[in-house]
């Protein structure tokens, strides 16, 4: 008859036990180290054993199940806060700041913000004098604009794509131990190109649309994987290392 294990001289042989991580399931024991194998309680015909070289957990001291069987078992990455991911994205724009300067001073020329001065004070002279009237906007200040909004928002897409699809993590968010994974994949998986770049696009373009620039980070508060709308469209989630 074989005695329970925490008082066996020796470690008990290889075979199948009670879960000692309160499963209620049977969990595989392989001589020396409890597996990552488990199966429902009374097993099944044609039981299956761990192969040589399968993960197991590192070995109780003493044998048997031992206090602290939690401890001996691989931890598992939480999923990352609200307020980590808020930190994350104001790093990355930190980080991002001198590369928009430098396309923000490409775009908008030194004309271009003289005639937008010249407007503005024009506006505030007219505010001064109680005029209601809006003066024209210069039509070169306005497509200047534009198109500095499109590439601030090129330069972000690129960025977080690049980062995502080889790091799995931009800059701000492996500073503060985030990472991007693709969701039900495993921990080490880094997200594809496609999907990087579905995410980043999405990310932005919500950023620049005021109800979804607002809805997008607050929807990982009311989801089971606090997940962005973002993060739901690209299938990912953000792990906190």
């Amino acid at each position: 008859m074989l005695l329970p294990m925490s008082f066996s001289a020796e470690a008990p042989p290889a075979g199948w036990y009670p879960d000692p991580a309160g499963s209620g399931g049977e969990r595989y024991w392989d001589g020396g180290t409890w597996s990552q194998v488990t199966r429902p309680a009374g097993g099944m015909s044609g039981g299956y054993a761990p192969q040589q070289g399968q993960a197991t957990a590192s070995p109780y001291a003493g044998g048997g199940y031992g206090p602290g069987y939690g401890a001996a078992m691989p931890r598992q990455p939480a999923l990352a806060g609200f307020w980590w991911r808020v930190l994350a994205s104001i790093l990355d724009s930190v980080i991002l700041w001198i590369p928009l300067s430098f396309v923000q001073s490409l775009v908008l020329g030194g004309e271009v913000q003289g005639a937008f001065e010249v407007w503005l004070t024009d506006w505030l002279d007219r505010q001064m004098r109680g005029e209601t009237e809006i003066p024209p906007f210069p039509a070169p200040v306005l497509q200047a604009f534009v198109l500095a909004v499109v590439a601030f928002m090129i330069v972000w897409i690129a960025y977080r794509t690049i980062m995502v699809a080889v790091r799995g993590a931009t800059l701000g968010q492996s500073i503060t131990g985030l990472r991007v994974v693709p969701a039900g994949s495993p921990l080490g998986t880094i997200p594809s190109w496609g999907t990087s770049a579905v995410r980043a696009v999405t990310a932005v373009i919500f950023q620049q649309i005021p109800l979804l620039g607002l809805a997008d980070p607050l929807t990982m508060l009311f989801t089971a994987k606090k997940q962005t709308l973002h993060d739901i469209i690209a299938r990912t989630v953000v792990i906190k290392k």
